[in-house]
């Protein structure tokens, strides 16, 4: 396993850094996963933070290089914003549902498929990367909780958060009158709430509760890293 994921993480800073065309790429490849342990060593962090600090600042420094430059870079996931994920990443799915994002959940190869036809592919199988750079498909570290591995995502495709879906279907609330759904409402929740919606996919009842603000809380924690990251 950690083999996989070191493989996962060395994709991704390749990847980055192939942006500006570095003339010794795996060197730069290494040298940022050197970094990261030794940041890990240093600050005494899980080595899954370490590489995501170390990976959000070269992500930073590649993209203010390529404005200063003007580079055009052709990225398959640019304009994209709805996505498969791979049945390891239910969790995930959930998340970017509660932000407000298409997200299905399929094997790796339908989620390729899926790619193919406009959306982004998400996936912690580091054994189907090879030769995916033209296809919109992204690489998630199994060692995040799911509410940071969707931030990666969000700030990976500068995507912010928009009104929340059904986190078990995906599909879309409607507002409906506190009467017409009376019976459905739990006693305690019907002394103090009096807004609700109903998913048009499955038809559960929906409020915003205790929970989901928890949920909000953590979705704005994750929102899209400040310009300037700061050198880990």
């Amino acid at each position: 396993m950690a083999a996989r994921i070191e493989a996962g993480w060395r994709e991704r800073f390749r990847r980055t850094l192939a942006k500006v065309g570095p003339r010794r790429l795996a060197f730069g490849v290494d040298l940022l996963m050197r970094r990261a342990d030794e940041l890990c060593a240093r600050e005494d962090v899980p080595l899954a933070e370490a590489r995501l600090r170390v990976y959000e600042f070269t992500r930073w420094r590649v993209a203010r290089r390529l404005e200063k430059t003007g580079a055009c870079v052709v990225d398959p996931t640019s304009g994209r914003d709805a996505f498969a994920c791979d049945r390891s990443l239910g969790g995930l799915a959930r998340w970017l549902r509660a932000a407000g994002y298409r997200a299905d959940v399929m094997s790796t190869e339908q989620a390729k498929d899926a790619a193919r036809a406009g959306a982004v592919a998400l996936t912690t199988d580091t054994g189907v990367l090879a030769g995916t750079d033209a296809l919109a498909l992204l690489w998630i570290p199994p060692g995040l909780a799911p509410p940071r591995q969707m931030g990666l995502v969000l700030r990976d495709l500068g995507l912010s958060a928009r009104a929340a879906r059904c986190m078990a279907c995906g599909g879309v609330p409607s507002a409906v009158p506190r009467e017409a759904v009376a019976e459905r409402i739990p006693p305690r929740t019907a002394r103090w709430r009096d807004a609700y919606a109903v998913c048009a996919g499955c038809g559960r009842l929906l409020w915003e509760g205790t929970h989901w603000e928890r949920i909000a809380a953590r979705i704005a924690a994750e929102r899209p890293a400040p310009r300037d990251p700061g050198r880990p």
